[in-house]
């Protein structure tokens, strides 16, 4: 923590390979449906000087934010990949270059974007291999069946990655910022719970 902020993780402490064969928070999925219904007579009006994307978008990539407890059935008989539920919350990733474009995010605040201090997003480094630094848009919640992700897992958050995820969620959900280190230590892959 500098200057009473929280502090993202470095840029090489985000993401891990699919280690759980159950899906989890902080999950990363290709090629969703990122739908946005909008009523037939939807009027799109942009007042004062903040602008965000609001979709539709094609398939693209998105990160999970149920919490893993919520999806997991409970008590006796309940093993590994056994859901409580189908239902799944994902939040669009899209690129920081298309948010700039857009006018969703100006050149003058890239740096509160990089250094994760925008509450309506959850700043992502580029993934070797993967994607291009991007933003997860924490305002665009989409909920869809399970089977619809269930193939297209690409990657998961670190453990210090996933506890930021959970900062993240909390200011932008309830307002108030809680420093990762109050949850504990970083969960190990093989750990990590909601």
């Amino acid at each position: 923590m500098a200057n009473g902020r929280i502090q993202r993780p470095d840029d090489t402490d985000y993401y891990v390979a699919p280690w759980s064969s159950n899906v989890m928070q902080g999950d990363f999925f290709d090629e969703v449906p990122l739908g946005f219904p909008v009523p037939p007579d939807a009027v799109f009006v942009a007042e004062g000087e903040r602008h965000f994307l609001t979709g539709p978008f094609d398939a693209a990539l998105a990160m999970l934010i149920t919490p893993s407890c919520a999806m997991a059935a409970q008590g006796a008989g309940a093993g590994p990949d056994v859901y409580a539920h189908p239902a799944r919350t994902l939040v669009p990733m899209r690129p920081v270059q298309d948010l700039l474009n857009s006018g969703a995010v100006r050149a003058a605040n890239l740096g509160n974007l990089r250094s994760d201090r925008l509450v309506n997003y959850m700043y992502l480094p580029e993934r070797d291999g993967g994607w291009p630094e991007s933003a997860a848009l924490l305002y665009l919640p989409i909920t869809m069946h399970h089977d619809v992700i269930d193939q297209n897992r690409v990657a998961q958050l670190t453990g210090t990655a996933f506890w930021h995820l959970r900062s993240k969620l909390m200011a932008f959900a309830g307002g108030f910022a809680i420093q990762p280190s109050e949850f504990g230590e970083p969960p190990e892959p093989q750990s990590r719970q909601s």
